[in-house]
């Protein structure tokens, strides 16, 4: 949720819009500081705003309950007065009467105002109280339409199969549970709500199987594989007949709609025939549904025993049905008068094909009969378009089985039926030919009945201030057709009309639906695709219709049941039910006022019941203390506060509503009620989040006094065991500040200047020494070597010695790019150390002096003493340092060998010669070029040297030959290649030397040989390059001595030390992104250790302390980190040994002493080099975390030490029922791993509002939401390994998104099993699997992919799955292989293949909120988070600032939620507002304006 647009909200609303536009020029210090300080000030008013929500929530239900506690006092005051004066209630009556024969008989939309539906959450007491009834006897629950008879039934098949399987294991034989309804239409959904509710098999059987054709095996195989029979009554009751079946396999028989229970109907003979004919004891447990024990005009009473003794069971109902409207709303009801019709003549149409049809005894008997009355009641063209239909539809009968039936026809019904199909063909000719005309508003068309529904729809939806869902209920088919055709074509404003009706054949058209079209025609009216319904009784019983805000009854309810079920349609607040009355037709008023007096005759029944078979419903009753249990009070010590029986449940209720929860459920309480002699008492069961379980009061004289006993002892319980404060207050209720919850962040802006140490490898350290004996002096040192050689390149590249004082570590292949060619360097480390004699240690040093005097022009002092290291080359046949040459480096060259001193040509060849005058000028020389002269011009293929008159004056400069350029020097020409200054060979991109500037021709005059051979020196030449890597390795060789971490490749950590601001080809944020994952991973593990009794709020805060940037910035400035990071870009002059002395330049070596690093930067790297450990091994890693993360909540340094620290909880060792061994079996076939303690897979399993005894899945789900998201993150992290760190983000995404991980528990039929206590939640489960399988056969239709990206899931289908992984992982004592395994087997088949998912991750909010600002040049945006508790849940807000304006926020339960949202309205925001991009950006002044309105216009937002 969040604010967006350009208009700015008011103090009170629930986001704010702040910020002012940054001028140019303010100094950049300044900006960052007011951008940090608006954020601090944005969250502290949100913080402040959420916390008055939260007492406005209090205050509200505070209120709300006041009022309904007041009405009630005032409700039983007026029915005593009303039971005093029975004449002034008939008054009353007649008055009213009166007022509404008065009103126009049109009513608008007023009467259904803006609706807000509020769902019960969670079984109410009744329901409750109803549940454990049916556990002890059979009963008929009576509850209006709408209340929960469905969820009651389904706890109670759960309850029962469960106990079923405890019996099984005792040796005795299977039953199963048997759902029974009367239609087709309701064995489909009703076996979709039985599957989504209660993890048993369910089978659903109707007659268009062609069920009538199975044998007795057939059934068999269906008993054996199957829990629960979800079927028409029929069915079962022709097994039982045939003997397929018996009643002693069930162990529950359920009827929907038990009502139906009478004279010959299906219900009765499956009673009378089958169930009493059994022993007592193998009778199966009964539980009827109904809104009504009766549905026709009949006596109450008689009725209702008639129906107890036909079901065996008793009615159990509330004292007053009225209650129930707490939790089920009950409509206004109006009454729509219209005038009596003035249409008596029969149609021009009908009276021709009257006379030739007719009389005929035909099937056309009922078309005629119908059109008659239709002309009359609806009007002339109603009664004309029931022949349309007939045009249209008389060849559109579909079959209505699955097998064909074959039966034999007699001579005389042959006759008939050709008759009819001759006669058929006459009509169909002549309605062929008959034009009809379009409907109109016409009264000489229509009737007043039909004209007045017809203004009222319009008006409603006209002037609806909500979303109008509308049922109209007629009685006939074509009724519904006719009134359906009228709404489609003269289309209503707002208007989407649909039509419902049954499955039974009609005779000439077959106007009935199919299941497949009724389920259509219900997703789209849920999904207001449809919002007006013409239906027939179908949609009055059974079906799950979505709650509406609009009833009208054009046909008159012909019996109570009718009435009391289409007006349980109407279950939005503040619903609208209207009745369609003729005016001055008393009957229809008889009709009405009969319906509502047999209602009220119910509810006389009802409380005239035993008052053993009523339900008390205590949250209906008044929480007023007896003044004679006052006495029992506990007083705090600490606080003086006290607490009685009186208070005791408020007390109780606000520690409830402190319990994490999400929207499905809220956390409560449930009450349970034994009688123990004329005493009552109470057992509460607390949330599975609770950290008390269960507690029981002591007896007491009613079932209030009771539940407040045991609230009492359960609060001073909570005290004791500190889960509440001295106040009685729950820690977690209190206004929860910014300062208290606000996530440890550092701004990614922030920078600082940090010093850059100098390795310690480097400095000069005492040699390993050998001391002579005699003399006792050093007689020789110890040295270690490493040779770097170019095995692709032996020829050109000499091999190169490096030796130092101190043993190295085992480089790497290092990665060097000449002419852009990759030449990896390949480093051989010698163990043992070289031993060189002090002499030997001279010629090295005055070696190594050489070779950068002629390569680089740098002259060093040769004090062997301060040299950090030493340069030789290689011998590859002694294996060594090549000490001939050696040896002639330090002869040659005293004097210097010129050309005048060896004027050979063949000695000069492929000679390294340096200019004596100029050093800098160095070259190769490759190659004698005999067709020129030292006077030849220079060659167009040496085009660097082109601006010089001839090879002579470019060799030595026209300013020293001056005067003398006719001299004849004599010299052989020679192609070179120069060498250049130092250069960059760390990169494919850098500059190279591979063009033709580094190619001339020189004659030797000017120059002399170097001692350096050339191939040695095209080594040397990479040596700046090489070192840098060699720093680099040496640097974090250190830093792993610093943290005490070993094993880690060290190439992983030299990634991990290297930042962007380096340039090179690698840096840390691809090891960042694997070690968040691993960091969040591995403590949320640790925590799950180390807190058992922790809530996931409480993890969730502890872990963020650990996971932080602030944490982790803390941890780089305590170590130094900033000291080991490689952050400045390869420099030529800066990479020398700043330990020697330069000779020939005034100016010393100076080395980067400082490099500026984002205090972001740090962080970041900390936990790279958790990445850089993973990559070894997890103990590597497990290690490093505890390295960095410094705090007693994560102590390990091995992944063994989380199984050895682990202690087994109690419930964990238990062998569980045998529902949970079966439960654990079938989870265990689904994923593939065994689990083997059922009741941790059972906790997987169990939401937060169920209590089992056992924890709910919230402790297992913040592990497994860890676990996955770490498994996903190696998964794109090795798929992808050139990719960078934020399209590895981009493709986590989709993988780890809510959206998937329920879709997956569908596939995988995961969800059946979810265990949970609420009356939204099932409902929620059920529209997303009955939506996706609906979409899904759309898109195989229409070839699309993935349509899972684009619904809603319930969050707890994902948490099941993740709370799954996490059982895995504690199941199999740690083992993350069986995790790996769950991941490979079920997760990563759907992304082995990316390109389906392009679209859902090019279109995320923050990736196009990136690209935005990427494409116009903006650097200076940031999106931040902030986290709060409110009523027990998580809130994240998020705000998207740009150049120190908030342009948009949002909401959500988790970060990323609340980041989606508030990217999507940022990005909305900038749509809307074309321009305000480019007022508020500075970073580049040329802002496309016009290709920046494209962008955005093209911005797929509702996809996103």
């Amino acid at each position: 949720m969040a604010t967006t647009g350009s208009d700015i909200p008011e103090q009170n609303d629930r986001i704010e819009l702040t910020g002012e536009v940054i001028e140019k020029e303010e100094p950049k210090y300044v900006r960052i500081r007011r951008r940090h300080q608006t954020f601090e000030r944005w969250f502290e008013r949100q913080s402040d705003l959420l916390a008055n929500r939260e007492e406005s929530d209090s205050v509200s239900d505070s209120d709300n309950e006041e009022e309904r506690l007041r009405q009630r006092i005032i409700r039983r005051k007026e029915d005593d007065d009303d039971d005093d004066d029975d004449d002034d209630d008939e008054v009353h009556h007649k008055l009213t009467l009166r007022k509404i024969a008065k009103r126009n008989a049109y009513i608008t939309a007023r009467d259904a105002l803006e609706v807000k539906q509020s769902a019960i959450s969670e079984p109410r007491d009744y329901q409750s109280e109803l549940f454990e009834c049916a556990t002890e006897r059979n009963i008929i629950a009576v509850l209006d339409t709408g209340s929960g008879k469905t969820l009651i039934a389904c706890m109670l098949i759960k309850h029962i199969l469960e106990k079923e399987l405890d019996r099984r294991e005792t040796g005795q034989n299977k039953r199963i549970a048997f759902f029974l309804v009367n239609s087709v239409t309701l064995v489909f959904q009703q076996a979709s709500v039985i599957s989504v509710n209660v993890p048993f098999k369910v089978a659903k059987f109707c007659g268009q199987m062609g069920v009538d054709y199975w044998d007795k095996g057939t059934w068999d195989k269906y008993y054996e594989e199957n829990d629960i029979f979800v079927m028409t009554a029929d069915i079962l009751y022709n097994c039982l007949t045939f003997g397929y079946l018996s009643l002693d396999q069930a162990c529950l028989l359920v009827f929907d709609e038990c009502h139906h229970a009478k004279a010959g109907h299906v219900f009765l003979r499956i009673m009378k025939e089958f169930y009493r004919d059994l022993d007592p004891d193998d009778r199966p447990r009964v539980f009827g549904m109904t809104a009504s024990p009766v549905d026709a005009k009949v006596d109450v009473r008689n009725a209702a025993q008639l129906l107890e003794s036909a079901m065996n069971a008793e009615i159990r109902t509330t004292r007053n049905l009225a209650l129930l409207r707490a939790g089920v709303a009950r409509p206004a009801e109006r009454i729509m008068y219209y005038n009596p019709s003035a249409h008596t003549d029969m149609t021009e149409l009908y009276l021709k094909l009257h006379r030739q049809f007719g009389n005929l005894d035909i099937s056309l008997k009922k078309i005629f009969l119908f059109a008659r009355e239709a002309a009359v009641d609806l009007g002339p063209w109603c009664a004309d378009e029931i022949w349309h239909l007939i045009l249209k539809g008389v060849n559109t009968k579909r079959p209505r089985y699955g097998l064909p039936l074959e039966t034999e026809v007699s001579s005389e019904e042959k006759e008939k039926k050709e008759l009819e199909e001759e006669v058929m063909a006459e009509v169909r000719q002549i309605l062929t030919d008959h034009k009809f005309s379009p409907p109109s508003l016409d009264p000489a068309h229509l009737s007043d009945k039909v004209l007045s529904l017809l203004e009222f729809v319009a008006r409603s939806y006209k002037n609806a201030k909500a979303n109008i869902k509308c049922i109209i209920f007629v009685e006939r088919r074509y009724t519904a057709w006719i009134l359906y055709n009228l709404l489609r074509q003269l289309a209503p404003f707002g208007c989407k009309p649909g039509v419902l009706t049954g499955h039974g054949e009609t005779s000439m058209v077959d106007l009935s639906m199919a299941f497949r079209e009724q389920s259509i025609l219900l997703y789209n009216f849920r999904h207001n695709k449809v919002n007006c319904l013409v239906a027939t009784s179908v949609a009055e019983e059974g079906l799950d219709m979505p709650d509406c805000n609009l009833i009208i009854r054009f046909d008159n309810c012909r019996t109570m049941i009718q009435y009391v079920q289409s007006r349980g349609r109407a279950r939005q607040s503040s619903s609208v039910y209207i009745h369609m009355a003729e005016r001055n037709n008393l009957q229809t008023l008889r009709s009405l006022s009969e319906n509502t007096q047999n209602e009220q005759q119910m509810r006389d029944f009802c409380e005239q019941l035993p008052q053993d078979r009523i339900l008390e419903g205590l949250d209906d009753q008044p929480m007023i203390s007896s003044a004679k249990d006052d006495g029992l009070l506990y007083v705090e010590q600490l606080s003086g506060a006290r607490i009685s029986l009186g208070s005791s449940l408020m007390v109780l209720a606000n520690y409830v509503s402190a319990l994490p929860h999400d929207g499905y459920a809220s956390p409560r309480p449930i009450f349970h009620f034994r009688k123990d002699g004329g005493f009552y008492v109470c057992t509460i069961t607390m949330p599975a989040t609770s950290g008390i379980l269960n507690m029981q009061g002591q007896r007491r004289l009613s079932k209030s006094l009771a539940k407040r006993d045991a609230a009492f002892r359960l609060v001073i319980s909570l005290r004791q065991e500190n889960l509440i404060d001295p106040h009685f207050c729950p820690y977690r209720i209190k206004k929860i500040r910014l300062r208290e919850t606000k996530k440890k962040e550092i701004s990614a802006d922030k920078t600082n200047i940090y010093p850059i140490r100098s390795a310690d490898f480097w400095k000069p350290v005492p040699f390993e020494t050998t001391i002579d004996d005699v003399m006792h002096t050093v007689k020789e040192v110890k040295l270690y070597l490493t040779v770097f050689n170019l095995p692709k390149h032996v020829g050109r590249y000499r091999p190169l010695c490096f030796l130092s004082r101190k043993p190295h570590p085992h480089y790497y292949s290092l990665p060097l790019f000449v002419d852009g060619e990759y030449i990896p360097v390949e480093c051989k480390v010698f163990s043992d150390p070289l031993t060189v004699t002090i002499a030997r240690m001279s010629d090295l040093a005055r070696y190594t002096v050489r070779l950068f005097h002629d390569v680089f022009n740098k002259l060093f002092d040769e004090d062997m003493r301060k040299f950090p290291y030493y340069l030789a080359p290689y011998s590859i046949s002694t294996g060594g340092i090549d000490w001939d040459l050696v040896d002639i480096a330090k002869n040659l060259g005293d004097p210097l060998i010129k050309w005048n001193v060896r004027p050979d040509p063949q000695f000069w060849l492929g000679k390294f010669i340096v200019d004596e005058r100029n050093r800098n000028r160095r070259f190769e020389l490759r190659e004698i070029l005999t067709e020129l002269d030292e006077d030849s011009p220079i060659p167009s293929w040496y085009p660097a040297s082109l601006k010089h008159a001839s090879i002579k004056c470019y060799t030595y400069g026209t300013n020293y030959l001056k005067g003398r350029e006719s001299d004849k020097l004599n010299q052989p020409v020679y192609a070179s290649k120069r060498i250049l200054h130092g250069q960059n060979f760390l990169k494919a991109s850098a500059e190279q030397e591979g063009d033709r500037s580094a190619d001339a021709a020189v004659i030797p005059g000017p120059f002399y040989v170097s001692t350096v051979d050339a191939t040695t020196m095209w080594t040397t030449k990479l040596l700046p390059s090489i070192m840098f890597h060699i720093e680099s390795c040496v640097q974090a060789m250190e830093l792993c001595s610093v943290l005490d971490i070993s094993g880690v490749n060290l190439k992983s950590m030299v990634e991990a030390i290297t930042v962007e601001s380096a340039h090179l080809d690698m840096n840390y944020e691809r090891l960042e992104v694997l070690g968040d994952a691993f960091l969040k991973a591995s403590t949320s593990i640790a925590l799950y250790i180390e807190v058992p009794q922790g809530d996931e709020y409480s993890y969730h805060i502890k872990r963020l302390n650990l996971i932080c940037n602030q944490n982790m910035y803390e941890t780089a400035l305590d170590i130094k980190l900033y000291e080991y990071l490689r952050a400045t870009p390869f420099s030529r002059r800066a990479w020398y040994p700043d330990q020697l002395t330069l000779l020939n330049s005034t100016k010393s070596v100076q080395r980067v002493k400082q490099h500026v690093l984002g205090d972001k930067s740090l962080a970041d790297v900390c936990e790279a080099v958790i990445g850089a450990s993973l990559l070894e091994g997890l103990d590597q890693a497990v290690h490093a975390v505890t390295q960095i993360v410094r705090s007693e909540d994560h102590r390990f340094h091995s992944w063994r030490g989380y199984s050895a620290a682990y202690v087994i909880p109690d419930y964990q060792k238990e062998p569980g029922s045998a529902a949970d061994r079966k439960f654990a079996e079938e989870i265990s076939d689904i994923v593939g791993y065994r689990f083997k303690s059922p009741l941790l897979i059972r906790s997987a399993f169990t939401h937060s509002s169920c209590s089992r005894g056992i924890p709910s899945y919230q402790r297992l789900e913040f592990l497994g939401d860890a676990l996955f998201e770490l498994l996903c993150v190696q998964f794109v992290y090795n798929k992808y390994p050139e990719a960078d760190p934020q399209y590895l983000t981009e493709h986590k995404m989709p993988m780890v998104s809510n959206k998937f991980l329920g879709y997956l528990s569908v596939k995988l039929g995961l969800y059946r099993y979810l265990d949970y206590i609420s009356s939204h939640l099932p409902y929620a489960i059920q529209e997303y699997v009955e939506t996706l399988n609906f979409e899904e056969e759309s898109a195989a239709q229409e070839k699309k992919e993935q349509v899972w990206m684009n619904l809603d899931v319930p969050k707890p289908l994902a948490d099941c799955i993740e709370a799954t992984l996490g059982a895995v992982l504690i199941d199999s004592d740690f083992d993350l292989s069986e995790v790996q395994s769950f991941f490979d087997r079920l997760v990563r088949p759907y992304f082995e293949d990316f390109s389906p998912y392009e679209t859902y991750v090019s279109n995320h909010p923050t990736t196009l909120l990136a690209q935005l600002c990427s494409d116009v040049s903006c650097n200076d945006w940031k999106i931040q988070c902030r986290e709060f508790k409110v009523n027990g849940q998580q809130v994240v807000l998020s705000a998207v600032q740009i150049h120190g304006r908030i342009i948009g926020s949002g909401e959500g339960v988790t970060i990323k939620n609340a980041r989606f949202d508030a990217s999507k309205n940022a990005l909305k925001r900038l749509r809307d507002d074309e321009s305000l991009l480019q007022k508020l950006c500075t970073c580049k002044a040329d802002h496309n304006g016009g290709d920046l309105g494209k962008y955005l216009g093209n911005l797929n937002l509702d996809h996103a």
